[in-house]
Formats: structure tokens, sequence, C-alpha cells
């Protein structure tokens, strides 16, 4: 949310607006949880159990997970409840809505030929990399980032070189606009199978060498299917999403507390 250079007038404008949003999403949860429980909808308990667990998982021990929930004002019980509301959710949303959803193949052809200037594949890269962070000084990084790409250039393995020298994994495949400039300038000169010297970040130095190349190009329409019929899904689960709220809330009184 951006206020800079505002009055105090749009300033209190803005902040309303915000406020009504977090009540209007709090009356949409209610209905949903409503419309669950009226559809008589249970999570099973072992269901709820892993689903906890992997909350657990994400904290080195119990203690830790015990006081993140203190400090958000919750207990063991609370958070067991919210995880069954949100199952509960999820559930009613997809019997009553995505299951409802049908997206006719002749309506992506359509789709497709309307607006094939805009269904475009990026130039991808394929990337190996070495990594050395600025951890333990510039100076250091750079010197070791050099001897590595000497060695390359002396027509060593790069992947046995990145396991000596790498403080991270390949970066893997990117496509154009993924990249800071400076280094996608790089990047993307690159020929295949061909090694960068190092580049410089904000926090390290890479080498990167290019061992694939996928062009960018036009989308075929057998490329495009996947991406077109998730966009004209996204567009009837928005469409008929809201009609179903706006039904539950014809039907239903709910008080925010």
């Amino acid at each position: 949310m951006k206020v800079e250079n505002k009055s105090a007038q749009e300033i209190n404008e803005i902040m309303a607006t915000y406020e009504q949003k977090g009540v209007n999403q709090l009356i949409e949860d209610r209905l949903i949880l409503a419309a669950a429980n009226e559809k008589g909808l249970e999570i099973r308990p072992e269901v709820v159990d892993r689903r906890l667990k992997g909350i657990k998982d994400r904290y080195s021990n119990e203690d830790a997970f015990v006081a993140a929930l203190s400090a958000q004002g919750m207990s063991i019980t609370d958070l067991k409840n919210k995880i069954i509301n949100q199952m509960k959710a999820h559930y009613i949303v997809d019997i009553e809505v995505k299951q409802k959803i049908f997206v006719n193949p002749q309506d992506v052809t359509k789709y497709y030929e309307a607006h094939q200037d805009d269904l475009t594949r990026k130039t991808k890269y394929n990337l190996q990399s070495i990594y050395i962070s600025f951890d333990k000084g510039k100076d250091d990084a750079r010197q070791r980032a050099m001897e590595a790409h000497r060695r390359l250039l002396a027509g060593e393995d790069f992947e046995k070189l990145r396991q000596e020298y790498s403080e991270f994994p390949s970066v893997g495949a990117v496509e154009e606009g993924q990249m800071v400039p400076a280094v996608e300038k790089v990047v993307f000169g690159l020929k295949l199978d061909e090694v960068s010297g190092p580049v410089e970040v904000e926090a390290g130095v890479y080498i990167f060498k290019a061992i694939g190349i996928s062009p960018g190009h036009k989308a075929s329409l057998v490329e495009a299917r996947n991406d077109i019929y998730n966009r004209l899904y996204d567009e009837i689960f928005q469409k008929k999403f809201k009609e179903w709220v706006d039904q539950l809330s014809k039907k239903s009184y709910v008080e925010v507390r």
C-alpha cells in the first residue's frame, strides 16, 4: 500500500477501503463456512492431524512451535479448528463451484486464434552455475572465481568444479526477464556449451555455462493449450464463485463481531 505524497483525507480513504475489504473477506469466509456446515461436511481427525504435523515440522522443535502459536494468541486447539474450517471451505468450494466448471475445447481454440500474437514462448536457457558468496570477503570470492574460471578454460569439467567451488546448486532453467539485467545480458549472450566469465551480483560471484537453449517463438496451439485452459478456467471460476457467494449472502445474515 503506497501512501507517499497523499493528503490526510486520501490516506483515510485508502485505510477505509482496506478496512472494508477486510470486513467483506470476513463475511465471505463465514458465509462459505456456514455453507459447508449446512452441507454436513466433516473432516476426519487423521487428516487434520497430518496437516497439523506438516505445520509442526516447519519448526525446529515443539517448544518453538508452541511459542510461535502463543505469539499469535493461538492454542493448538485454535489451530486445529482453523485447519478444519479451512479444509471445509476448500471442499465446499470444490463441490459447489469448481466441479461445475467446464471449459469447452472450442473456446480454447477460439482464444488461441484471437490472441496468437500474445502467446509467445520466451527464450529459455538451461544453466549450470558456480556461485561463490562474498561472506569471506569480496577479494577472496573474486580470487576463487577467477581460479575456477581459469580451470574451466583449461578444459576441466564444469560439474566437477561446481561441486568443488559452488555454494549453491546450479540455477537451472531461466527465461528472459527472470534475472537482473546485468546478469541476463551475459547469460543470454552465451552460445551452447559456452562458459561465461565471473559475473558479480550483490552478494557474490557467478560463473555460468549454457547447457541448453530454447529460442523464443510464437506458441503453437498444442504448446499454448494448457495455459489458455487455465486462463479460461480462472475467468469462469471467478465469475461463478462470486455468483455463488452472492447467492449465499442473499440467503444468510452474517453478524460480524
